[in-house]
């Protein structure tokens, strides 16, 4: 209940400080002993200035002034409502437009103060020395401005925090974008190596399968169970990319990613399509990085999709998988038009390539071979092994 108070009278300055005004009147100005209407008066036009206090001041504050220099030039006493100078003071202090002008409204209250406390010494009613009024309403002063610097530098707290969880939420965000971007630019790259190689080798099978449909109906329906499989793959692949994405079946587990231990298969699946391409590793095998294990399987497709795209009539296509010290090599190359090759311009081969590497910290070559074809080399680092290993 008292929260919900305190939240409405900030949220609601005026009709909040009009209600204080009002209650200070009830329990203050009225009950008092008033000698003359010049009391009651000022009382009155103090209270008056309370409900705009939050909204300018500034204005209130140099109001309040006036009318206390007014009072103690016409009443020879303090009134029931002086008391308001000291929440102006409080509100100039805390909610005033910087710090120095609440340093320079406590000056005219101290000001103020000792020119009270003179007032009160020629008036007949004065029974203090100067110096105890004006060091007692000093007192005053510095107590109501103490209070309001101790809520101003609240709210500079608060507002801080406040700037800061935006700051972080915004931080935040950005992170989450840039992590879905590079999401998404990895699944492009993943969709590209398995519909660019499927797509190509079930192009060349179904080219075969035509040629050879009349004179050769057993090696055609070889070719065209090769493009079934081939198809079957690319979907069963493109559904575990999509399944990252749509999370479906609440989270079912994925199939793993294919890496070095595919290449066999890989290799195998082109030399079902007419091409000529061998595997050969060298160097003690040894188990790899679940990330650099998925690269050079996607390097070796990608590669092999490109003979099939643009190497033409090739006898020969060596991949070779070297295991080193400290990297791992992979080395595709074929003997067919190389740099003669024309292309679409618009793949993205081997920037995804490139790409792939450079998150390794790894080197690309690609380029024609000096004696004819096309030679694609990747070379990854890893941990370094120990020679006995």
């Amino acid at each position: 209940m008292i929260s919900r108070l305190a939240r409405w009278y900030d949220e609601h300055p005026v009709a909040g400080d009009a209600c204080l005004a009002a209650a200070m009147l009830v329990a203050y100005v009225l009950p008092a002993d008033l000698d003359a209407t010049g009391d009651l008066v000022f009382s009155l036009a103090l209270l008056a200035c309370v409900p705009f206090r939050r909204r300018h001041p500034v204005a209130i504050y140099v109001l309040v002034c006036l009318i206390c220099l007014v009072q103690l030039a016409v009443v020879d006493d303090i009134v029931t409502g002086d008391f308001v100078a000291l929440i102006a003071l409080y509100t100039v202090v805390a909610y005033g437009p910087s710090a120095r002008i609440g340093a320079a409204a406590t000056a005219c209250g101290l000001a103020g103060a000792l020119i009270t406390a003179a007032r009160l010494e020629d008036s007949s009613t004065a029974d203090e020395s100067v110096l105890e009024v004006a060091g007692g309403i000093a007192v005053a002063v510095l107590l109501a401005a103490t209070l309001g610097a101790w809520r101003r530098a609240r709210h500079a707290q608060i507002d801080a925090l406040r700037e800061r969880n935006e700051l972080l939420a915004l931080e935040r965000d950005q992170q989450a974008a840039v992590g879905a971007a590079i999401e998404r630019a990895r699944i492009a790259r993943e969709l590209h190596d398995v519909i660019a190689h499927s797509l190509s080798v079930m192009v060349v099978q179904a080219d075969g399968a035509a040629a050879g449909a009349q004179t050769r109906p057993a090696a055609a329906a070889d070719a065209l169970r090769t493009i079934a499989d081939t198809g079957r793959d690319a979907l069963t692949q493109m559904r575990r990319l999509l399944g990252v994405l749509r999370a479906e079946n609440g989270g079912a587990a994925l199939a793993p990613q294919p890496g070095t231990a595919g290449l066999e298969a890989l290799v195998g699946q082109l030399a079902r399509a007419g091409v000529p391409a061998r595997l050969a590793v060298e160097g003690a095998t040894r188990p790899l990085a679940g990330t650099i294990d998925v690269t050079l399987y996607r390097l070796a497709q990608e590669a092999l999709t490109n003979v099939l795209k643009h190497a033409g009539e090739v006898s020969r296509v060596d991949v070779v998988l070297r295991y080193r010290d400290d990297a791992v090599e992979l080395l595709v190359r074929d003997d067919g038009r190389g740099a003669r090759a024309a292309g679409d311009g618009a793949g993205h081969g081997l920037v995804g390539m490139r790409e792939r590497v450079q998150m390794h910290d790894g080197t690309l070559e690609a380029g024609p071979r000096d004696g004819g074809g096309y030679a694609v080399r990747a070379v990854v680092p890893t941990e370094r092994v120990a020679t006995s290993a």
